[in-house]
């Protein structure tokens, strides 16, 4: 039982007095009954706590490097002469990493600091697209000249 919590035997859910506690939330150490307990993990917490986590995680790794794959595909584009393919596949990813970023935010699975990053990431990723496109459309088919 390495990492968990007693419950004392008489204690009741800090929310609901009527109920018996079957848990002690990990950060606050309030009380909780089944209801009143969100699991992290393993780990039990109340909604309050949980709120709080959520705020002051950090944002995943993935739209981190999606965010810097997208500045990255920016910066090849002039370097890339006939297929911007890392461009391409740099907006590419920037989109669809950052829309399931957001999603997960939304259904609260995720950070809420990343949820900037999501939008940066997703508007950098749309960016992105429409170059290579823009640039394909050059080369392709010679606008312009």
């Amino acid at each position: 039982m390495e990492g968990r919590v007693r419950t004392p035997v008489g204690a009741v859910c800090a929310t609901h007095p009527d109920e018996a506690a079957v848990a002690t939330c990990t950060r606050c150490g309030g009380f909780l009954c089944g209801d009143c307990t969100e699991l992290v993990g393993e780990t039990p917490y109340c909604a309050p706590c949980v709120a709080v986590l959520r705020r002051e995680a950090r944002p995943s790794r993935v739209i981190q490097v999606a965010l810097a794959l997208n500045v990255a595909g920016l910066v090849c584009l002039p370097c890339s002469l006939a297929l911007p393919l890392p461009t391409l596949v740099a907006g590419l990813a920037g989109v669809v990493l950052g829309m399931r970023e957001l999603r997960r935010i939304a259904r609260g699975e995720g950070a809420e600091r990343g949820r900037t990053l999501a939008r940066v990431t997703t508007g950098l990723g749309w960016l992105n697209l429409g170059l290579a496109s823009s640039w394909l459309a050059v080369v392709f088919f010679g606008f312009g000249a």
